[in-house]
């Protein structure tokens, strides 16, 4: 199955303390259908997530988003960086169930993220369990030294 996401240049994360949060952004900007979105920060042309996340409706899922408190002192006291919310449009095909391609893809990016050694949080804020397999003799470049497995 080919499931296909159209990305969008990463938004701005601002002070929300005039809203009493966090952050905001200008939600107006995200769209209202279906698709994942990573919340993280970037310095230079790279990116690093800190939470990936999946929504029928983009706009109202990251709106709320903004209120959990876990994610957004998570977001905080990362390292430094510029923090910023990414969204990914997804495009269902035709006899595509929506809520399991949804799934699909969001399982994905965080084995992704994780592979890469992100600092990804789930939904409770705490850091994702995850473990190490580590490779010290390497006779061919395919293994790499350290690969991480979520649970």
């Amino acid at each position: 199955m080919k499931l296909q996401v159209n990305w969008q240049d990463p938004l701005p994360l601002r002070s929300g303390a005039r809203q009493n949060l966090i952050y905001t952004l200008d939600v107006d900007a995200l769209p209202d259908g279906p698709g994942i979105y990573v919340f993280g920060r970037c310095f230079g042309q790279s990116l690093e997530a800190l939470y990936v996340g999946q929504a029928m409706n983009l706009r109202h899922r990251v709106y709320t988003q903004l209120n959990n408190l876990k994610l957004m002192q998570h977001v905080k006291t990362a390292k430094a960086g510029r923090r910023v919310v990414v969204i990914g449009e997804f495009l269902v095909g035709p006899r595509q169930p929506l809520d399991k391609c949804l799934n699909i893809v969001e399982r994905a990016f965080i084995r992704h993220f994780l592979s890469d050694g992100h600092d990804l949080v789930n939904i409770s804020g705490t850091a994702l369990r995850r473990h190490e397999v580590l490779s010290s003799y390497r006779p061919m470049r395919f293994v790499p030294p350290v690969i991480y497995v979520d649970r």
